[in-house]
C-alpha cells in the first residue's frame, strides 16, 4: 500500500509540474483524455484513488489525516459524479477545460504539486 501512496505521491507532482509549466499543452491532453460524454464513467478515477488513499491512510500512520482526508474529498466527489444532476457536472467539467484561466489551472498545479510534496516526504 506504501507504494500505492508513493506512486499517487509522485503522479500529482509530475502533474502539478505539467500543470505550471505546460498549462495549455497539459489542458488538451486532459481534454482528450477526459472531456467524454458520458461523465459518469469518469467518477470510477476518483473513487479508485479515494480507497487507495484512505485504505494507506490506515497502514501509513505518518501521513493519516492528509491522505484520510485527500481520500474521503475524492470520494465524495465520485459519488457526486455517479448521483449528481448531469447538467451541472457537465458544466463543471465544461468550465474546468474551456473556461477556466491559465492562472487558476497553475493555482491548483501548484496545490497538487505541494500536496505530493507533502505526502511524498512523509511517507517511510
Amino acid at each position: 500500500m506504501i507504494i500505492a501512496l508513493y506512486i499517487i505521491a509522485v503522479l500529482w507532482i509530475v502533474i502539478g509540474i505539467f500543470f505550471i509549466l505546460y498549462t495549455e499543452g497539459t489542458m488538451e491532453v486532459l481534454k482528450k483524455l477526459f472531456f467524454i460524454e458520458k461523465v459518469r464513467v469518469l467518477a470510477i478515477l476518483p473513487i479508485v484513488f479515494g480507497i487507495t488513499l484512505i485504505a494507506g491512510a490506515f497502514i501509513c500512520t505518518q501521513i493519516f489525516w492528509l491522505s484520510f482526508i485527500l481520500g474521503l474529498l475524492a470520494l465524495i466527489k465520485g459519488v457526486y459524479f455517479i448521483i449528481g444532476p448531469l447538467r451541472q457536472i457537465k458544466g463543471l467539467i465544461d468550465w474546468w477545460f474551456n473556461r477556466a484561466s491559465d492562472r487558476i489551472i497553475r493555482l491548483w498545479g501548484l496545490i497538487i504539486f505541494v500536496l505530493g510534496i507533502a505526502m511524498i516526504s512523509n511517507l517511510r
